[in-house]
């Protein structure tokens, strides 16, 4: 588990954390986060939770993500995104299917379980 919530970070997210193969919970929610979101990032194939809400990322929604398997939490609201949500999210077949296993900084609504963007 890495949470980084909170904690002032500002820059782009480093695409080395693509390298963390055996990390489940990812937030760096609630920081001054720009810049893409790293396609390395779909490497990180154990991943269940990935929160990166309410930063000031900008592109488009790397394709990428759609090779998180495992992941049954996608959190990126709040930001300046572009583009269409990639059709490789499809493969995401556990989104919402177990959202306890999320990194909540505050209660969800069931309607909002799974995908926020």
């Amino acid at each position: 588990m890495l949470n980084l919530s909170r904690s002032q970070l500002t820059g782009k997210i480093p695409p080395e954390l693509g390298n963390l193969t055996n990390l489940e919970f990812l937030s760096l929610t609630e920081n001054q986060l720009s810049g893409p979101i790293p396609p390395e990032l779909g490497r990180l194939r154990k991943l269940r939770s990935l929160v990166l809400r309410s930063n000031q990322l900008t592109g488009e929604i790397p394709p990428e993500l759609g090779n998180l398997l495992n992941l049954n939490y996608l959190n990126l609201q709040g930001n300046a995104l572009s583009g269409t949500i990639p059709p490789e999210l499809g493969q995401l077949v556990n989104i919402g299917a177990n959202t306890s296993t999320a990194i909540p900084t505050k209660p969800q609504s069931s309607v909002n379980q799974g995908i926020s963007v």
